[in-house]
């Protein structure tokens, strides 16, 4: 994509005519520079110029370690129109004289610098009239602790200025809007959800927006901010500590690669041991940041190539995200430093929508991240309901275990509400009786085949009951009614006993007993545990008769009384 992109632009790099981005390109008068003293003056007319000039040190071009210099520029106004505006910019700089002399007397000065007044014209700007047929020239002193890119002198008329001014800062205030919305928005999730990679993704977010407005001297002109020791780069070298924390915590690094994490470590406290280096000597604060900013965009697009190859699914969204910082990069980089002309009309505003896109496509990269925590909290969710299913759940006959009829017992019991006045919980206990003498005489999978007509016909009683399988031959049923639906459940279970009888199974029965709690009480867990001996009690009371009864006469049914569980 970057030799794509530099394949592109090349013809207009080497024909000195950048593309036109942002609106119609202005007109670049060749720029002469010379070093320049404290104490000198610029010329007092046009007529002075050629005398001036020949009294100053000319130099090949501004020193990016900043000082103090002479730009001169000739503008030649196009034949048609008189109003024009001069601009000075493309660079930072902490102070500029603007001056534009003309052969017809003009002299007008413009004071343009970090905190000056700017009125109604942005910084570094001088309206001026141009007549046809005359010469005129720009003589700019610029005194700077350091230059961000070579400076520039543009010449355009009044309205191609307009328009270009819409243009670029709608699209500035998109872009920086775009930063601060979304930095502010992921920042208070984070420290909602107290996620740590939100909260630096939100601080990133901000301290780029910041550094940005910065740089565009939005504080100077709208806060009227003066000059200082802090501005823009700084905020450029503290990115660093929040990214490189940031993209090792998202990409899971310290798991994936510890080598890695190692290095962006390293470069966060590089950034922060950089930043009193930047305050005490100002001229390489520009270099500094230029330094951290590749540093860590480089790492975390080598570190999230390398996570999407290995298939960390999070780093889709962050590939992208670094293809739109390092291809405007690739392009301003050099171009700050001198290195080739610059391709487009504003690389700066280009670096700053890189920048938005980034930041937009790293959002995605968190929401998406957001999705596969929620899928992974998903799968778990029901990876855990399956394990007590399965471990709450009786193989063999497909009821529920002991373990799910003691949960179900906390589950009524902790709802500490009466059950409505129609109905009261109901208990029944059930030994399955013969299954010994059957896995005796006629192995263990007649026996199963025993428990499994059981359980089945346990599951097919009335909708409000629910059958366990306690243990061996032990079953238990909880239910749900009035008294009626309690004798509904006894004669149930006094068919299924027949039924078994029918199923090849005739020394087999079942022997239960049923217990009811009073209709609208509440139970707690003692009460239900006395619930559950009475029915118990009565259960083995049953067995006892079925076994004292004559073979043919097989009693098939328990007496019972609610709350109190006695024989009928």
């Amino acid at each position: 994509m970057l030799f794509l992109l530099a394949a592109l632009l090349a013809p207009a790099a080497r024909a000195g005519e950048p593309h036109a981005l942002f609106g119609q390109p202005p007109r670049e008068p060749p720029v002469s520079t010379y070093r320049a003293s404290p104490d000198e003056s610029p010329p007092a007319d046009y007529r002075a110029l050629p005398a001036w000039l020949a009294a100053r040190q000319p130099v090949a071009a501004v020193s990016m370690l900043g000082g103090e210099f002479w730009l001169v520029a000739p503008l030649q106004p196009l034949p048609g129109h008189a109003d024009w505006v001069v601009t000075f910019g493309n660079t930072y700089y902490q102070r500029a004289s603007i001056l534009v002399l003309g052969d017809d007397g003009t002299r007008e000065l413009v004071e343009a610098g970090r905190g000056i007044d700017t009125n109604f014209m942005l910084r570094g700007t001088a309206a001026v009239t141009l007549r046809e047929g005359h010469r005129y020239v720009a003589v700019i002193r610029v005194a700077t602790p350091f230059f961000s890119a070579l400076p520039r002198i543009d010449l355009q008329t009044r309205e191609q200025y307009r328009r270009r001014l819409t243009n670029e800062s709608a699209l500035m205030l998109v872009a920086l809007g775009v930063l601060g919305g979304l930095g502010v928005f992921i920042l208070f999730v984070g420290l909602w959800t107290q996620g740590l990679s939100y909260t630096l993704y939100g601080c990133q977010s901000l301290v780029l927006m910041v550094g940005w407005a910065s740089f565009f001297g939005l504080p100077d002109d709208w806060l009227g901010l003066g000059a200082g020791p802090v501005n823009f780069t700084l905020w450029f070298i503290l990115v660093p500590l929040v990214h490189a924390p940031f993209t090792i915590r998202f990409l899971e690094l310290k798991r994936h690669a510890p080598r890695a994490t190692r290095v962006g470590y390293g470069i966060a406290i590089a950034c922060a041991l950089a930043v009193p280096v930047a305050l005490l000597l100002p001229s390489l604060a520009f270099l500094i940041a230029t330094i951290a900013i590749t540093s860590v965009v480089l790492f975390s697009a080598s570190v999230s190539l390398w996570a999407l190859l290995r298939g960390i699914r999070q780093a889709r969204f962050f590939v992208l995200a670094y293809v739109c910082v390092l291809v405007p990069g690739a392009i301003i980089l050099p171009v700050n430093f001198g290195l080739m002309p610059s391709p487009v009309d504003n690389a700066d505003l280009l670096t700053l929508m890189g920048n938005s896109g980034e930041a937009m496509l790293l959002a995605f990269a968190l929401a998406d991240h957001v999705k596969l925590v929620q899928a992974a909290r998903e799968r778990f969710r029901l990876g855990m309901l399956d394990a007590i299913a399965r471990a709450s759940t009786d193989p063999l006959t497909g009821l529920g275990n002991r373990l799910a009829f003691n949960m179900r017992i906390e589950e009524i019991t902790r709802q500490g509400t009466p059950p409505p006045a129609q109905g009261a919980w109901q208990v029944a206990m059930i030994d399955l009786d013969g299954l010994k003498q059957l896995n005796d005489s006629e192995g263990h999978e007649r026996g199963d085949a025993l428990l499994q007509a059981a359980g089945a016909g346990l599951s097919r009683l009335p909708s409000q009951s629910q059958a366990f399988r306690l243990g061996g031959d032990e079953f238990a049923v909880i239910a749900f009614g009035d008294e009626l639906s309690l004798h509904r459940l006894s004669r149930a279970l006094t068919r299924l006993d027949l039924q078994l009888h029918e199923l090849g199974f005739p020394g087999a029965g079942l022997s239960f007993g049923i217990c009811g709690a009073p209709v609208g009480q509440p139970l707690s867990g003692t009460a239900f545990a006395d619930l559950v001996r009475e029915a118990d009690r009565m259960m083995y009371e049953h067995k006892s008769r079925r076994h004292s009864a004559p073979p043919d006469g097989g009693e098939g049914a328990a007496g019972m009384e609610t709350g109190t569980g006695s024989e009928d």
